[in-house]
């Protein structure tokens, strides 16, 4: 008797938690397999210096991940949520992308996390989250889950010395506090910062050059802060969004004279971003974004020895460049082709010229089901004489990070992604 009333206490308590609390177990498994060349076409970087491109063939694991989400009602409309979620890596490879099995971790690569609480004025939460320029900028990627090879974020937002290695990003997560007002007259928006020590530890940083390792990653120049907005409208089938975000960087010295000629006073990064889509036709989506990026200098003009890394300002107090996303998809049956392209302008102010870059990508992706999907790629990115710009997903490189300027990467293969 005693037992069974133990048993239907530990039964009382469980449902009482179910009913308060809605946990949902989510998740994503992307993998394709690619064939990737790379031509330098920079003149002085070829055959004759020991670089001449090449090819390989690697898995990737595209942005797979895991997730836990809930909601509690808290009584008079007030609800408190959570997330958890962390990219999965389900290929096993090492840092250089050549298939290793057994080498590196199942779960890594932290994704958006909070806790909030929500009410019909809106929603405040806090935590590691996308800032809204970024949310902003994936919500108009054409491709499923806005990964893979053709990820929108990897070229726009992002100011980068292909010599210099060194990159400055505004579509970033970062650990934030944010608010999102509730849709009013098809009216949304959302505001964030991310106070005043994002690098973690005396809001000041060191900028050093990037080993090639890093370079991989994008070595991002991490910023001590940032706030950023946005403010979008929708209705019948057209979705128009802006967004605007400016992070600080507090440079308090420069480890590596050769990569800003001993410029240390590097300002505010700033980024714009207009954009529209449109799915007023079933199963269509279409899209377009323009992004302007400014990086301050405060009026340095640099040294000798900067000559060619690409940060040199020549004078101005500030380096700004273009960028134009455009992409179109189509769900026809179990068909979904998709195109999309990307374009990234030379960088104005600087006195090192041709850091921009192009890609295009087609993605033709069969369902075999509503939550799982095959699919084949075939996707381009070439870079200006002194860009080196990789795909999204891309672990690795075919030559030295010096042979990387000014290269031609072509890419085509095949995967597989479910849902649940």
């Amino acid at each position: 008797m005693q037992k069974k009333i133990v048993a239907l206490a530990v039964a009382g308590l469980s449902t009482a938690a179910f009913a308060q609390t809605n946990v949902t177990i989510y998740g994503v498994a992307d993998v394709s397999g690619q064939g990737i060349n790379q031509s330098n076409v920079k003149s002085g970087i070829g055959s004759a210096a020991g670089y001449n491109g090449g090819n390989v063939f690697q898995l990737q694991s595209n942005s797979s991940l895991l997730g836990f989400k809930g909601t509690e009602d808290l009584g008079n409309g007030l609800k408190a949520m959570f997330q958890i979620e962390t990219g999965v890596n389900l290929t096993g490879t090492s840092g250089n992308g050549a298939m290793a099995p057994g080498n590196g971790t199942t779960l890594g690569g932290m994704r958006d996390s909070f806790i909030g609480v929500g009410s019909k004025y809106g929603t405040a939460m806090g935590g590691y989250i996308s800032t809204p320029l970024r949310s902003a900028l994936t919500s108009f990627a054409v491709e499923p889950g806005a990964t893979g090879s053709m990820t929108i974020d990897k070229q726009m937002s992002v100011m980068r010395f292909g010599r210099a290695n060194t990159q400055f990003a505004s579509a970033i997560r970062a650990t934030a506090i944010a608010y999102a007002m509730p849709t009013l007259y098809g009216f949304d928006a959302s505001i964030a910062y991310t106070g005043s020590n994002n690098n973690g530890t005396n809001n000041s940083t060191t900028l050093a050059a990037c080993t090639e390792a890093a370079d991989i990653s994008s070595c991002t120049a991490a910023p001590q802060s940032a706030w950023g907005l946005n403010l979008g409208w929708t209705g019948y089938g057209v979705n128009i969004k802006g967004a605007f975000q400016q992070a600080n960087n507090n440079f308090s010295s420069v480890a590596a004279p050769a990569v800003l000629g001993q410029v240390s006073p590097i300002g505010d990064y700033t980024s714009y971003l207009v954009g529209a889509a449109y799915t007023g036709i079933q199963n269509l989506k279409l899209s377009t974004v323009y992004m302007r990026n400014t990086l301050g200098t405060n009026g340095s003009t640099g040294v000798a020895g900067a000559a060619n890394q690409g940060i040199t300002p020549n004078g101005a107090n500030k380096l700004t460049n273009n960028q134009l996303y455009a992409g179109v998809g189509y769900r026809w049956g179990n068909w979904e082709p998709t195109v999309s392209a990307t374009w990234s302008s030379d960088v104005d102010g600087s006195s090192i010229q041709q850091l921009g870059s192009r890609q295009f990508q087609v993605r033709t992706g069969y369902y075999l089901s509503k939550r799982t999907q095959v699919y084949g790629l075939v996707s381009n990115l070439n870079n200006s004489a002194n860009q080196n710009f990789t795909f999204g997903q891309q672990t690795s490189t075919l030559g030295a990070s010096s042979s990387t300027s000014g290269s031609n990467l072509f890419t085509y293969g095949m995967g597989m992604r479910t849902s649940f």
